[in-house]
């Protein structure tokens, strides 16, 4: 049988073959011959049909100095230096961003800090880093999840001449932060806005879509009645959540698109997280996401927003009601202003910078931690706020002494 190349030539060739068919058949009814005669059908050739095109959506272009955006010089591992703003790892590219790693204590303890604090990262291996803050203090830290070490993504150098370079792990020797000049320009910004939960918390700051997405130019993907389609962030109002496997996408020129199809608007999303300066971090999984509002920053925090941060130091109340002052060692392990405290509220997990925290009060069920800024959050499940502490280190003029957690009530940070 012969095999037919194109779609029209096919369409064409069963269209003849019906038409002779039907004239043979009413040749031998007119003949009024009372022979049998063999008729054989055509065979079907299935016609393919192209998928629609994909539907394009443009966002402007904004030229802004980039203040929020991380910058600096890359020494790579052949002496080259490259200068410019940077993005890490794909989903990391402000001040307030938190650089995920874990402590090398023999004990791989989840730790972080953000990149407003960090003065260089200088590699030590395949999987490690001596992290040198602005104070001075120097954290030696391991990748935890994909921001350290020969996993991480890639690190793009933005340079001022428009020029972009994309480096792995194993290129890089040391990264030395620092303020973007006064007359650097970019057209990328820092995606910002509102995320509210299922459960009606509202987290405004930075925001990372699918622990990928972090500016305007990045593109949510999706299918739109069967078409494929590319929105870039800065095109988009709000993102609302449609069950499980879908979203409505709301455009600033108020176009409302369904999408759904891939991990960028369904179950597969990786989790959406806010970078809060006044807070630290909050990562939402997409089960509990209900939507977001993206608007920009009224004050747009740079690297001096994030003071140098020494030792944390305060009063403990135990439950006796007696008070011991002096640097503190949270759970024996948190002991500077840079450091992270791990909890959840409700359906929103939380990265509390110290150095924002103004108390710690334990209650039946976790810790209410209050902040500088006066909010006031009730966290739970974990070791940091609940009976999994191992306790709290006072060092003070009168020696040192280790408060359990049964005997904790409060601790007061100095401001």
């Amino acid at each position: 049988m012969p095999r037919f190349g194109e779609d029209l030539r096919n369409v064409t060739l069963i269209a003849g073959s019906a038409v002779v068919g039907l004239a043979a058949t009413a040749a031998l009814f007119a003949s009024g011959s009372a022979r049998v005669h063999e008729i054989r059908v055509a065979p079907v050739v299935e016609v393919r049909v192209d998928r629609a095109a994909p539907i394009v959506v443009e966002a402007p272009t904004v030229i802004t100095a980039g203040a929020e955006r991380l910058y600096g010089e890359v020494v790579t591992t052949s002496g080259a230096v490259l200068e410019g703003f940077l993005r890490w790892d794909r989903n990391e590219g402000s001040w307030a961003d938190l650089l995920d790693a874990s402590k090398m204590d023999g004990r791989s303890t989840q730790t972080g800090v953000r990149f407003g604090h960090i003065d260089r990262i200088e590699v030590l291996g395949s999987g490690h880093a001596a992290v040198v803050m602005r104070s001075g203090d120097v954290a030696e830290l391991a990748g935890h999840s994909t921001d350290l070490g020969s996993g991480m993504r890639r690190l793009v150098v933005e340079s001022l001449d428009g020029a972009s370079h994309e480096l792995s792990w194993s290129d890089l020797d040391e990264v030395r932060f620092r303020s973007a000049p006064e007359d650097a320009r970019t057209t990328e910004q820092r995606l910002h806005g509102r995320v509210t939960t299922r459960d009606g918390h509202e987290f405004v700051g930075f925001v990372t879509w699918d622990i990928d997405e972090i500016h305007g130019s990045d593109v949510l993907d999706g299918e739109v009645d069967g078409r494929d389609v590319a929105v870039p962030f800065g095109a988009i109002a709000s993102i609302e959540r449609r069950g499980p496997s879908g979203a409505e996408v709301i455009l600033h020129d108020g176009e409302t698109l369904h999408m759904l199809g891939t991990n960028d608007v369904d179950s597969r999303n990786s989790g959406i997280t806010v970078s809060d300066p006044g807070l630290g971090q909050v990562r939402v999984e997409w089960r509990d996401f209900d939507s977001v509002d993206f608007f920009p920053a009224d004050d747009l925090p740079h690297r001096g927003t994030f003071e140098h941060t020494g030792r944390v130091e305060g009063t403990v109340v135990g439950s006796s009601g007696d008070s011991w002052r002096g640097a503190i060692t949270w759970d024996l392990d948190e002991a500077f202003g840079w450091e992270i405290l791990n909890g959840d509220l409700d359906d929103a997990e939380f990265f509390v910078e110290f150095g924002q925290v103004r108390s710690i009060e334990r209650v039946e069920s976790g810790s209410r931690v209050t902040l500088r800024d006066g909010r006031t959050f009730l966290l739970t499940d974990s070791q940091d706020v609940d009976r999994g502490n191992r306790g709290v280190r006072v060092e003070g003029e009168d020696g040192e002494r280790v408060v359990r957690w049964a005997d904790f009530r409060e601790l007061r940070i100095d401001t």
